[in-house]
């Protein structure tokens, strides 16, 4: 499924390449995609909120188009200061930020380091890092998955990842699932490992005043929903919502509901303070 063909491919005066639907009516939405995929793999999003929302969706540094950052062995708040720089140029109001998987990781950074940018933080499919782990457990998670790139490739990637990644693993979601594989590169790969390695979300939730919304696949095997539960024992100001029938990759595999809590939550914001 390709990206809605209202929405333009932009790149950064620094490099970085991020497709924005352009609309100029509704919410603004900042979507972070996860460790193995790319700003493609949001297509369906883009394609529901054609005409409602202006959604802009980046190819992380060191991803697709985006250039890499300058060190390999960044945080977090590297990322989010990446981010930042988007947002100052493209000249976003406030926004809805939404990050999945180790994006959500990027997103809980760059909502404790500029908390006037984010009028909304929803994590989804939370990668929490492995920063508070030993030596040798973070040395497995760094080398890992740059080692099943360059042993597989992409597409050999996808078809080896993609149905662990997927609740519903059916033609056309694997096929998205290949198409944004397609577009890794062992630079940014690499260096998004050595991010979840060593970093941990503990150290930007913390800084986090406001609400933080919170949806997980209830079929996730990736980051189960017990993580997501015990992180919430620890934050209890989290507001926890499971997608039924949905893997790692909710937002592929249940868009409608997903598209739902997500983008009309103003919409009910609004219902509710008129009653």
């Amino acid at each position: 499924m390709p990206l809605s063909t209202h929405s333009a491919m932009r790149q950064t005066a620094c490099g970085l390449s991020y497709w924005d639907n352009g609309e100029r009516q509704g919410d603004v939405y900042v979507l972070l995609h996860g460790i193995s995929s790319g700003a493609g793999l949001w297509a369906k999003q883009f394609a529901s909120q054609a005409g409602k929302n202006r959604l802009i969706a980046w190819d992380a540094p060191g991803y697709g188009d985006s250039v890499a950052l300058a060190s390999a062995t960044p945080s977090a708040a590297d990322y989010a200061r990446a981010l930042k720089a988007l947002v100052d140029e493209a000249g976003l109001p406030a926004f809805t930020l939404v990050g999945h998987s180790l994006g959500a990781l990027m997103a809980s950074a760059y909502a404790s380091r500029y908390p006037e940018d984010v009028s909304r933080l929803v994590l989804a499919s939370v990668a929490q890092g492995y920063g508070k782990t030993s030596a040798e457990q973070q040395r497995q998670v760094y080398e890992k998955r740059p080692r099943l790139l360059e042993a597989l490739g992409p597409e050999g990637m996808a078809q080896e990842r993609g149905p662990f990644l997927l609740g519903q693993a059916t033609p056309e979601n694997m096929l998205m699932v290949t198409q944004a594989m397609k577009r890794l590169r062992l630079e940014g790969f690499k260096a998004s490992s050595y991010l979840l390695a060593h970093d941990s979300i503990d150290d930007y939730l913390s800084a986090i005043r406001g609400d933080i919304e919170v949806l997980y696949g209830a079929e996730d095997g990736i980051t189960p929903p017990a993580g997501m539960q015990a992180l919430q024992q620890t934050y209890p100001r989290m507001k926890l919502q499971a997608v039924p029938q949905a893997g790692h990759l909710l937002y592929v595999d249940q868009p409608a509901l997903f598209d739902r809590l997500v983008f009309d939550h103003a919409k009910q914001d609004q219902k509710e303070s008129n009653t």
